[in-house]
């Protein structure tokens, strides 16, 4: 057994995905390297360790204020968006997997047809339609939620349409036999059991929320910024301070972490959830 264990197929692989590992860890370390060093000991030494390790980069980005405010209008929005999104797609996926209907196909080949459209061909048509002359949202938080709530939808429904046709049929119909409703099936069996899609979902439409830069300087003009405007504002007219910026970047990376460690767990809960309970 242990000559099968360290077999040379195995340790080959086991090279390959610890190099892999390195590559995709290293810009991680050295960026937090480098927020807890000096400017001069980064442009000096940048592969290096920090020769001293300080704490102004993080204080100069939360004393901040526009920073501050951008890291809590970034959370609103993406708090806001996801949560709609994700109610949208449920309820639209669970209908598309567990119902007959008319028009049923061509609706879900309407809403599939939204992943052909490169998103930001529709920032002219959005910045028209949110202006001073039509909608009056432009320059308001509210202008990005509605945009990335629908963007998100089209994936979203057809990740949960799959997870939903994958369900056990029987369980379904038995909780329809007790006496629940569509909506009591969905939310008390279909929901736990599609737990490991939902925080799919949940990590890919945060992430790509999170990160979002062109909608964000088109819609909220120089009044508001999320998180990425914000961070392009450490940067000067002739000179970028590396290491303030990596200190921004550190502090943004901390509610993707947060998200993606609560949903992994949750993932591995939410296989079994739905059955036992």
């Amino acid at each position: 057994m242990s000559t099968k264990k360290f077999s040379k197929g195995f340790l080959i692989r086991h090279l390959i995905l610890a190099v892999f590992f390195l590559l995709t860890t290293y810009p991680l370390l050295w960026m937090t390297l480098t927020a807890f060093r000096s400017e001069g000991d980064a442009l000096q030494r940048p592969l290096g360790l920090p020769a001293r390790w300080v704490l102004s980069n993080l204080q100069e980005v939360l004393r901040s204020g526009r920073f501050a405010q951008a890291y809590i209008n970034s959370l609103l929005v993406c708090v806001v968006a996801v949560f709609l999104a994700i109610s949208c797609a449920t309820l639209a996926a669970y209908a598309f997997a567990r119902f007959n209907f008319r028009g049923k196909n061509f609706l879900y080949v309407l809403f599939l047809m939204g992943l052909m459209i490169p998103v930001h061909v529709t920032l002219i048509p959005l910045n028209q339609l949110l202006g001073a002359d039509m909608l009056g949202l432009k320059g308001s938080l509210s202008a990005l939620i509605g945009p990335y709530a629908g963007f998100a939808l089209p994936v979203s429904i057809l990740i949960l349409r799959r997870a939903f046709e994958a369900l056990p049929g029987e369980l379904l119909d038995a909780a329809t036999l007790d006496g629940c409703s569509n909506l009591q099936v969905l939310w008390h069996v279909g929901l736990p059991l599609a737990k490991p899609a939902l925080n799919t979902v949940l990590i890919f439409n945060f992430l790509t929320m999170w990160n979002e830069y062109a909608f964000a300087l088109t819609l909220l003009g120089a009044s508001r910024q999320t998180v990425p405007l914000a961070i392009s504002e450490f940067k000067g007219e002739y000179d970028l301070r590396i290491t303030v910026v990596c200190a921004a970047l550190l502090l943004v990376m901390i509610p993707l972490i947060v998200v993606y460690a609560f949903a992994q767990k949750q993932i591995i809960r939410g296989l079994t959830a739905g059955a036992l309970d």
